[in-house]
């Protein structure tokens, strides 16, 4: 299993476009064969600020969802929608049965 998180800053000017952009790959990436859950949400202290979370059955999940032309015209509006570079942390996880 594979949990991603990544995290944008945006400019304020552009902000509006982007959580459009963004709320616009949320319903495909759902349908993704292998994806388990995904969101993408404003941080509370940043309203520029956007996290998603991903949790994926395997990497080759990981690629179909990012392979999906919404995640293309994301980032190809990143360069200019964006204050800083973007955070991608990508663990490696297993499930603990004892909970299960």
């Amino acid at each position: 299993m594979i949990i991603l998180r990544f995290k944008i800053r945006s400019k304020p000017d552009k902000r509006d476009d982007l959580m459009a952009a963004l709320a616009e790959i949320i319903t495909p990436a759902r349908a993704t064969e292998g994806v388990i859950n995904f969101d993408i949400a404003r941080t509370l202290l940043d309203p520029d600020s956007f996290i998603a979370t991903a949790i994926y059955e395997n990497g080759t999940a990981l690629e179909r969802q990012e392979s999906l032309p919404e995640v293309d015209r994301v980032m190809a509006m990143l360069p200019e929608s964006l204050v800083a570079p973007p955070e991608r942390t990508i663990f490696d996880a297993s499930v603990d049965q004892t909970l299960v």
